[in-house]
C-alpha cells in the first residue's frame, strides 16, 4: 500500500514526505551530556579592540584555553548541531555594527583603526604569559592590565534576534572547576598542574587571533573586507529565532582584584575593568563618526562558543 502511494505521488510530481527531525529535547539532552563530560571552567583574556569584516566592532580575546577547545571539539563531533560558523572559531564579543544603509569609506576605516589602536596602546591585553614576556623585554612600559573573566557556566539560549538583546529562553550549564573538585581527593600540586592546563592557550590559538588582528592594520587592503555588505543593524535586530551556546560578557563576571596586577621597582601596575574601556571606546566612536554605528545593550554582550541551529 505504501509503495502504491509513493508511486502516485511520484506521478503527480509531489515531493516525498520529509521525515521529521529528532525532537529538540534530544539535542538539548545531548548538549547537556557533552558539557557534563567536557565542561570545565576557563578564563577569557581581553586582547584587542578591532574593526571586523562588514565594519563590525569587536573586542577580541586571547584565544580559547585548552579545556575550552576540548569542549568545542566534542560539540563539533555531535551530529545534532549545525556546522560551526567561522565567527565562533575565535573568541570575540560584538560591540556594535553599522546602521542600515551605511558603508565605511577608506577615511572612516582609517579613523576607526586609529581609535582602536589608541585604546590598544593604552592598556595591556593578553594572558599572564603574554604579560611576563612583554614586560621582561620592556619593564618600563607599565600599562593597566585588562581584567580577564572566569567562565563558570555556559548558557544555551533561544534568542529572538541575533544580537541577543531579546532572548526567549535560556538554560544555564555550570562548568566544573578542577581545582575545587580535586583538592579533596588529589594533591594540591597535581590540582595546580591541571589548573594551569585549563588556562593554557595553545600557540596556534594565539597565532590565529594575532593573524586576524594584524590583517586589520593594513587599511588599504582591509577596506575591501571592512566595507562589505551585510551584518548591518537589521541583521542583528530583526526577528530571528535561533539557538546558541554562549558565555555572557557581563561586568559582574569579570574577576575583581583588590591588589595590583604586578609591580615594577615598587610601583604598581593596576588592573583595568574592560567594561570601562568598552564604554569609553563606544563613546569615542560615536563622537568621531556620529550616526554611523549602533551599539548593543550591555546586558546582551556575549561570546558565542557554538551556534546550535
Amino acid at each position: 500500500m505504501t509503495s502504491e502511494r509513493e508511486a502516485e505521488r511520484s506521478e503527480m510530481n509531489i515531493p516525498p514526505k520529509k521525515r521529521s527531525r529528532k525532537p529538540e529535547y534530544h539535542r538539548e539532552s545531548r548538549i547537556r551530556e557533552i558539557i557534563q563530560q567536557h565542561g570545565y571552567a576557563f578564563s577569557l583574556h581581553p586582547y584587542k579592540l578591532m574593526v571586523s569584516w562588514q565594519g563590525v566592532l569587536v573586542l577580541a580575546f586571547r584565544g580559547f584555553s585548552e579545556k575550552a577547545r576540548e569542549l568545542k571539539g566534542a560539540l563539533n563531533e555531535s551530529e545534532l548541531l549545525v556546522g560551526e560558523n567561522p565567527g565562533s572559531t575565535w573568541p570575540k564579543c560584538t560591540l556594535g555594527c553599522l546602521r542600515d544603509g551605511k558603508r565605511l569609506t577608506p577615511e572612516n576605516l582609517a579613523r576607526l583603526t586609529e581609535v582602536c589602536e589608541r585604546y590598544n596602546r593604552s592598556v595591556f591585553g593578553g594572558d599572564v604569559q603574554d604579560f611576563h614576556a612583554s614586560f621582561s623585554e620592556n619593564p618600563q612600559a607599565m600599562l593597566p592590565a585588562l581584567m580577564s573573566f572566569r567562565v563558570k557556566s555556559l548558557h544555551l539560549t533561544t534568542y529572538e534576534c541575533r544580537s541577543h538583546e531579546l532572548v526567549l529562553a535560556e538554560e544555564e550549564f555550570p562548568l566544573k572547576d578542577f581545582v575545587a573538585d580535586s583538592l579533596s581527593d588529589a594533591t594540591e600540586a597535581s590540582a595546580r598542574a591541571e589548573s594551569l592546563r585549563q588556562e593554557s592557550i595553545d600557540p596556534e590559538e594565539k597565532a590565529n587571533v594575532d593573524r586576524i588582528y594584524s590583517e586589520t592594520l593594513d587599511r588599504k587592503k582591509y577596506w575591501f573586507f571592512a566595507s562589505k555588505d551585510g551584518h548591518r543593524e537589521t541583521h542583528y535586530r530583526e526577528p530571528k529565532i535561533g539557538m546558541s551556546l554562549v558565555a555572557w560578557v557581563q561586568e559582574r563576571n569579570f574577576l575583581s582584584h583588590s591588589m595590583p596586577f604586578s609591580r615594577y621597582k615598587g610601583e604598581p601596575i593596576f588592573w583595568k575593568n574592560p567594561f570601562d574601556t568598552i564604554k569609553e571606546f563606544c563613546t569615542e566612536v560615536e563622537e568621531t563618526l556620529p550616526d554611523l554605528y549602533t551599539f548593543f545593550n550591555k546586558d546582551s554582550l556575549h561570546i558565542t562558543l557554538r551556534a546550535i541551529t
